[in-house]
């Protein structure tokens, strides 16, 4: 497990929460057999640099994270990832866990689990009718901090 002083660290944030995006990922793949695909689409995402502060450091941010995959699910299976998503990041260090369930009635579930930081790892399923493609994607963002290099200045 990583320290929590070294998750104020970009580098190190950047890993940890792509390592965590990975490691749900492959629970579900393991637990629900459509899931188990190879043709998971992967986006490493990108950094974005903000204005310097006025020590001139900048810190970075990373979006764009994210997998997704094509698949038909039914709402059990749907459920069962819910279960998975918080019982999965309740063991990290996000503080905040939660399901928007303003969209339920068109079939589209969406869960999100929040650090006091304001990182974010959101687990999205659409499930197949008139108006959605099936699919589920996996996204996340980690927010603003300095790089390894910039702490020693």
């Amino acid at each position: 497990m990583v320290a929590l002083e070294n998750l104020e660290i970009f580098e190190i944030a950047s890993k940890y929460f792509l390592g965590q995006m990975t490691g749900f990922k492959d629970l579900l793949a393991s637990e629900i057999n459509q899931l188990d695909s190879i043709d998971w689409i992967h986006n490493k995402g990108s950094v974005k640099t903000c204005k310097a502060d006025e020590t001139g450091r900048k810190m970075r941010c990373k979006v764009g994270l994210q997998y997704g995959l094509k698949v038909e699910l039914s709402l059990n299976e749907a459920e069962l990832i819910w279960e998975a998503f918080q019982k999965f990041f309740k063991e990290s260090y996000f503080e905040k866990i939660e399901r928007n369930r303003n969209n339920e009635e068109l079939e589209r579930y969406e869960f999100i689990a929040r650090t006091s930081k304001g990182d974010e790892i959101e687990c999205s399923i659409y499930l197949a009718n008139e108006w959605n493609i099936p699919q589920i994607s996996i996204s996340g963002f980690v927010s603003s901090r300095y790089k390894n290099c910039d702490f020693s200045k």
